[in-house]
């Protein structure tokens, strides 16, 4: 493989929170059945369950 662009970071609770931010809150819910609603409204208690749940599957490299 070529080498690395850039150096890789774990993401951060703010960047979540960024990305929460940017969702459109009337689109039909994925595969999961969560509408994006429920993300954009429970962001403030949401957030420090998933950041640690993303930052780990990139430590641990398991992707379910």
């Amino acid at each position: 493989y070529p080498p690395s662009v850039c150096e890789f970071t774990l993401i951060t609770n703010e960047q979540i929170g960024r990305a929460i931010a940017k969702l459109s809150p009337h689109k039909a819910p994925g595969p999961n059945g969560i509408s994006n609603c429920v993300f954009t409204h429970c962001a403030t208690q949401l957030i420090p369950f998933m950041g640690p749940i993303f930052r780990a599957t990139f430590t641990l490299e398991i992707y379910p």
